[in-house]
This record gives C-alpha cells, sequence and structure tokens, in this order.
C-alpha cells in the first residue's frame, strides 16, 4: 500500500520516472514532425501572423467594447 503512495505523490521518483518517460516517449513521436504536420514555409508565415494580430485585435475589441 505504501509503496501506490509514493507512486502518487508528484515528487516522488516513480512519478518523475513516468513523467520523464512520457515526455521521451512524445519527443521521439514528434521529432521530426510527421510530414502531414508540417505546414509550407508561407501558410507558417500566414498562420503566426494571423495569430499576433488576432491576439492584438481581440485585446483591443475587448478594451473599446462598452
Amino acid at each position: 500500500m505504501l509503496h501506490g503512495l509514493a507512486a502518487s505523490r508528484p515528487g516522488s521518483g516513480m512519478a518523475e520516472r513516468r513523467r520523464l518517460q512520457r515526455l521521451s516517449l512524445a519527443q521521439r513521436l514528434l521529432d521530426p514532425l510527421p510530414p502531414a504536420l508540417l505546414l509550407p514555409e508561407a501558410r507558417r508565415e500566414r498562420f503566426w501572423q494571423l495569430l499576433r494580430w488576432g491576439g492584438v485585435g481581440l485585446l483591443l475589441a475587448r478594451l473599446l467594447s462598452p
């Protein structure tokens, strides 16, 4: 029973080891990104531009709304 409690604590060695294993697995799966997830250069630039200006636009709309 004590072993199960130690595994559930966030700072325990087993929990940390499992977290690192999950991160390692995710990195192996996504590095390099699969071709289906890659955006062409023009679309990537456009995406980040829209995200950047969209955030500013949303902030302005929120500030200017009654």
